[in-house]
């Protein structure tokens, strides 16, 4: 399990999305629930989460935005601050002889880095379309971009080696690299997550042992199953870690994953090897089942820990207990160890697995997501708890009389 010195993401500040409120969230390194009435924003704020810490969400691709958050990181502490805006002409790097995509909308985005060592600020940096501005070592520095990336911070990391290429260069982006948040994603509240990896794909070079994957957010155990060499023959079984904790947590003693392979390359030189129709089967004494015959929770329950396994340091679930048995409840919280969590639930058993040694945990635990009507139409308030509701309801926590979910509900918080 990781420990303590992961990345965690510890505010977000809201300007301007959708017709959010105005607010500003902190959060705890742990466990954090979004509580709050259907169309509250619940998931949108989980997609929101994803989005900033690098894995967009396809819903939020057109949407305006002026957010900033924060990490405290292992190597560095830094604040990103995104903006969208609408434009007429979007300004663009072009590459000479690469045609321009056609999906482009008229959004332009514009990411501001501070990075901190030890409170210091040690680089700042401004990511363009078309350019990148920096400050490091008291120098500033401008540098035209030719093509655009995915990432910004890959952006800032071209720049930076395209005015200097010294071993404290490198430093620092081995440090900002090491302090980015790790994430999959959202897992949405049904089988999607568990749906696109059964439709996974990859092909392996055996000479360079380089693969491409024909999805997002892969799990952990999956790239390490490709450090050997391909057996022989018209299928693989592989023996992978979330499936296996998975496995014994479904009653099973053990279970594998099973692929189809194809040979594309007749050089047998070249080994190029396709592994596609991906299948897991779980076994007992007298029993080999494969994952189509796993009732819903169980299915529930596999596809939550594929999701954690391809989250490094942050996990985000929507309705994390739907279809789950009380006893695999405690095992997704086991699952998720040291790392932080975004989680909802409609559900009271998770709530009642939450523990607090302070009024100040309890007010970062919380996100309370409500929706109210104006003059302008209806808005969403997203908030921690007051610090006079945080102290209520950890005195009655104290007591030890009432459940989680009893004292949220007596409180007015849920």
């Amino acid at each position: 399990m990781q420990d303590w010195t992961m990345n965690k993401l510890t505010k977000l500040s809201i300007k301007k999305f959708r017709n959010v409120a105005p607010t500003t969230l902190e959060f705890r390194p742990g466990l954090n629930v979004l509580l709050g009435k259907n169309a509250a924003g619940k998931t949108t704020l989980l997609r929101l989460l994803s989005t900033v810490v690098g894995t967009p969400d396809k819903a939020l691709r057109d949407d305006l935005l002026d957010v900033s958050y924060r990490v405290s990181g292992t190597s560095l502490d830094f604040e990103h601050t995104i903006t969208r805006t609408r434009v007429d002409e979007l300004v663009l790097p072009t590459e000479p002889g690469r045609p321009m995509r056609a999906e482009f909308s008229n959004l332009q985005q514009t990411d501001s880095f501070v990075f901190e060592k030890d409170g210091l600020v040690v680089a700042k940096a401004k990511v363009l379309p078309n350019k990148v501005t920096f400050e490091r070592a008291g120098q500033q520095s401008s540098v035209e971009l030719r093509f655009m990336l995915r990432s910004p911070f890959a952006s800032f990391f071209l720049a930076l080696l395209s005015t200097k290429q010294d071993s404290a260069t490198h430093e620092l982006m081995e440090e900002i690299n090491s302090s980015r948040i790790g994430s999959a994603g959202r897992m949405d509240e049904s089988l999607d997550r568990l749906d696109a990896l059964i439709d996974l794909e990859v092909t392996r070079e055996g000479s360079s042992k380089s693969s491409t994957w024909n999805i997002e957010n892969v799990p952990r155990s999956m790239y390490e199953m490709l450090s050997d060499s391909m057996p022989e023959g018209t299928s693989a079984t592989f023996s992978l870690e979330f499936l296996e904790r998975a496995a014994r947590v479904l009653g099973y003693e053990s279970a594998s994953a099973r692929f189809d392979v194809e040979r594309l390359s007749p050089e047998p030189s070249q080994q190029i090897v396709r592994l596609s129709n991906l299948r897991f089967f779980f076994k007992r004494p007298g029993e080999e089942v494969s994952h189509d015959l796993l009732s819903y929770g169980q299915k529930r329950l596999l596809s939550f820990f594929a999701h954690a396994d391809a989250s490094q340091d942050m996990i985000v679930a929507d309705e994390l207990v739907n279809g789950l048995h009380h006893e695999w409840i405690s095992a997704c919280l086991n699952e998720i160890g040291d790392r932080q969590a975004f989680l909802t639930s409609q559900n009271p058993l998770l709530l009642d697995f939450l523990r607090f040694d302070s009024a100040e945990e309890v007010r970062r635990t919380f996100i309370l997501c409500e929706r109210a009507s104006g003059k302008p139409g209806p808005q969403l308030i997203w908030r921690n708890p007051t610090e006079e509701e945080a102290e209520s309801f950890f005195s009655a926590y104290q007591t030890g009389i009432q459940r989680v979910s009893d004292i949220l509900l007596t409180k007015g918080l849920w």
